[in-house]
């Protein structure tokens, strides 16, 4: 288990807690560690990965033209004509990461403690 879970958890802002709820922190950490960086080294010269959309693609968006990139099955970047209205940042799951310094943990580890801690605090606040 991590140590200081609440205490971690509380640090997050809303949409951090939402991707911690939705992804758990084996799948935060897969993304960060092992996705991102295979995924960030064939962007499109100028393009830059903002995170994942609604239907679980990572996007990405050209900082010249605005053109948006979805990275799809695969395993290549593809020009959209349309971006998602939601995004989960990478900047979130960054710092999802950081402050539960999952860097130190397998990812066997990580399997369900999000789950079993979610299910904790909500007996809890009942």
């Amino acid at each position: 288990m991590i140590p200081e879970l609440e205490q971690k958890y509380l640090q997050l802002s809303e949409p951090q807690k939402d991707i911690f709820r939705g992804y758990g922190l084996r799948q935060i950490k897969h993304f960060v560690e092992l996705s991102l960086p295979k995924i960030e080294a064939s962007l499109p010269e100028n393009a830059q990965v903002i995170g994942v959309n609604s239907e679980g693609k990572v996007q990405a968006v050209h900082g010249d033209t605005q053109q948006i990139y979805l990275w799809i099955s695969d395993q290549q970047w593809q020009p959209s004509q349309k971006p998602s209205q939601h995004v989960d940042l990478k900047e979130d799951f960054f710092q999802i990461w950081r402050i539960f310094n999952l860097e130190q943990y397998d990812l066997i580890d990580l399997s369900h403690i999000h789950r079993d801690f979610l299910e904790h605090l909500e007996s809890h606040t009942d």
